[in-house]
């Protein structure tokens, strides 16, 4: 499997990279050709993804609003694409009492 990067950003066509980098008026050497042969390949690149930059440290410094953005909502948030048929009684009672005070 062949992915194309372009900065942070990952694109499974060539040709959208390019467009991708074009944008953002980047030099050619801003896409990277990345291929992925096997599992192990694959998990290679997630781990080097996932595991902080060597030197960096376990503690990455980050503001409280930073912090604040990132977290996520609690399980009684419903999103409103989940459709109402998957909803039990409750959550639809829920949103429902949502959307009228909304």
């Amino acid at each position: 499997m062949i992915i194309y990067n372009v900065r942070r950003r990952f694109l499974a066509k060539k040709e959208d990279a390019e467009t991708y980098r074009k944008a953002e008026r980047l030099r050619p050497a801003f896409t990277l050709k990345i291929e992925v042969g096997s599992r192990d390949d694959l998990a290679a690149l997630l781990n080097a993804l996932c595991n902080p930059p060597a030197g960096a440290g376990a503690d990455f410094p980050a503001d409280e609003a930073l912090i604040d953005r990132a977290q996520v909502p609690g399980p009684t948030s419903i999103p409103a694409c989940v459709p109402d048929f998957l909803l039990t009684d409750e959550q639809r009672r829920q949103r429902n009492a949502e959307r009228r005070t909304a």
